[in-house]
């Protein structure tokens, strides 16, 4: 591990302490409004000190030492005055939380951590207030880094595609193939470029793509209804693999020209990939809020009169939705909520929707944002495994680039902050 690590590590681990009882406190570099005081540089050298022996890493000199603890300690400042300014807060019980995470990675309850902290000569709230520190900077490093970081559609595609190639993706390919001869003519050419749209079009028409291939295709597997088998990106053609790639299953493909004529391809199958998938409910509903002129009674006494009227055929929900429900969101839309995920609803309301079959409406009930009706329009589970794909290779991507543009960072707002070293550190 590089020392400027152990540098920034050193307050949570276990470190052995060996300051001097008298310590004598003295300014040793001004930064901004701020000061680096003897006593911190002494405290922070002996927790390195304590982490490199523990780890049995070799020691370096005094002098390297003292200047990248020092260093480190004035870039410290320069963050946290940042993060002053910029008003970032770690409350006591986020800091607690915290800590009791770090006891809990290491194997102990909060008691056992903080004889633990003891028996190492490190106080808890010295601890706490590294770790406050510690948070702090980072969660300033994160803002200023993060928005200095730019993510293209392009290089989040890229690094998909290197993920799925490391899976061994295969894909179940269909084919017909339009032959054109090598010395075709302007004229010929659209010929069979006609042939072939109108093949393409047929099948996104609902004609079957096995008989059309087995009727029209002249490719090698067109006796097999243009089954062209089992393939990785690696060994299908180039020109299939470019747009197969971004196909769904089922998809069929555009006219694809080659030398040889025009393509058509479907991808039948998928396999080599884990699927995410996610239940999703379609939903619509009906608010109503008790306010000083309505109450309880009668937001439940109206929704009840609603549903009546909606379940006899004499009024339709989304026309009911509009006149009275006050639900800013989805009133204008006849209470139609849309597509979503169960669990980003109120408790009370996602459990109402889960007792519902599709198209049936709910009694009255109260949720936390008032009374409601609701009816279940559809349930279905989304395949979210290209999203899941692009977020973990955004993520990827954020990753390396945050541990790029950290050190430019760092190294501009040193520059730019005043530092004043009072005792000489031979730098």
């Amino acid at each position: 591990m590089k020392l400027q690590n152990l540098v920034l590590a050193a307050s949570i681990g276990f470190l052995s302490l060996n300051v001097s009882a008298e310590v004598i406190d003295k300014v040793i570099a001004q930064v901004e409004e701020d000061v680096v005081l003897q006593s911190e540089l002494d405290r922070k050298i002996a927790q390195v000190r304590g982490q490199l022996i523990a780890r049995g890493t070799e020691m370096p000199s005094e002098d390297v030492l003292r200047k990248e603890i020092l260093d480190n300690l004035i870039l410290e400042s320069i963050q946290l005055q940042m993060a002053e300014r910029a008003g970032v807060q770690i409350p006591d019980a986020e800091l607690q939380h915290f800590a009791g995470q770090i006891a809990q990675r290491n194997g102990m309850s909060m008691p056992e951590f903080r004889l633990k902290l003891a028996a190492d000569g490190l106080d808890y709230e010295v601890f706490l207030a590294d770790l406050r520190k510690e948070i702090m900077v980072n969660r300033v490093r994160e803002g200023f880094v993060n928005q200095r970081i730019k993510i293209s559609e392009k290089e989040v595609e890229s690094i998909v595609q290197a993920i799925d190639s490391q899976k061994q993706i295969e894909y179940h390919l269909g084919h017909i193939l339009i032959r054109v001869p090598e010395d075709a003519d302007e004229q010929t050419e659209k010929y069979y470029q006609d042939k072939a749209k109108n093949l393409l079009q047929q099948i996104q028409n609902g004609s079957d793509f096995s008989v059309i291939a087995a009727n029209n295709s002249e490719g090698p597997n067109a006796e097999s209804g243009g089954d062209f088998g089992w393939h990785t990106d690696a060994s299908m053609p180039s020109l299939f693999s470019d747009v197969v790639y971004y196909m769904d299953v089922g998809e069929v493909s555009r006219l694809i020209r080659s030398p040889s004529g025009f393509h058509i391809v479907k991808l039948q199958d998928k396999r080599g990939e884990e699927q995410h998938l996610v239940f999703q409910v379609h939903a619509r509903h009906i608010l109503i809020q008790p306010d000083a002129i309505t109450t309880e009674d009668d937001a439940q006494k109206l929704l009840a009169r609603l549903r009546e009227q909606i379940t006899n055929g004499e009024k339709d929900f989304a026309e009911l939705a509009k006149q009275h429900s006050k639900d800013p969101g989805s009133a204008n839309l006849g209470g139609d909520l849309g597509w979503q995920s169960p669990e980003i609803y109120d408790p009370i309301f996602k459990d109402e929707i889960g007792k519902l079959s599709v198209n049936e409406i709910s009694v009255p009930f109260k949720s936390s944002f008032g009374w409601h009706i609701v009816q279940l329009m559809g349930e279905r589970q989304e395949d979210q495994t290209d999203e899941m794909k692009k977020n973990q290779a955004a993520q990827v991507l954020r990753r390396r680039k945050f541990s790029e543009e950290i050190e430019t960072w760092l190294q501009e707002i040193r520059d730019e902050a005043y530092v004043k070293k009072v005792v000489e550190d031979n730098s």
